[in-house]
């Protein structure tokens, strides 16, 4: 009897505390929460990087320059990215898409 309790309890947690995490990764789905997972630490303490800070005062780029940039390192730069190929093409496609809205908020100003 205890121990039917005691494992249906343990369980129940098990599920209660699951629903408490963080989405993983691979289920992410919106460019802000990708970004907030994979990039906004370091850019926050680094910046844009040297491919971005080309953008400053002008035009940002285009979506599907940063998405070769985060899935294939396909810069123009010298310096090499962290590149995120474990991103799904969608995934890469709305955080591309985010990070130039993010760019095009600092041209605003």
């Amino acid at each position: 009897m205890h121990s039917t309790f005691f494992r249906s309890a343990l369980l129940l947690s098990a599920l209660l505390l699951s629903g408490c995490e963080e989405t993983p990764p691979e289920r992410m789905k919106t460019g802000e929460e990708i970004y907030n997972y994979y990039c906004k630490s370091c850019h926050e303490q680094k910046g844009p990087g040297a491919e971005m800070e080309r953008y400053s005062g002008t035009t940002a780029p285009k979506p599907y320059k940063v998405m070769l940039m985060i899935k294939f390192d396909k810069s123009t730069s010298k310096h090499h990215t962290t590149t995120f190929n474990q991103l799904s093409d969608e995934q890469a496609e709305a955080v591309s898409e985010y990070s130039v809205s993010l760019i095009e908020k600092q041209l605003q100003k």
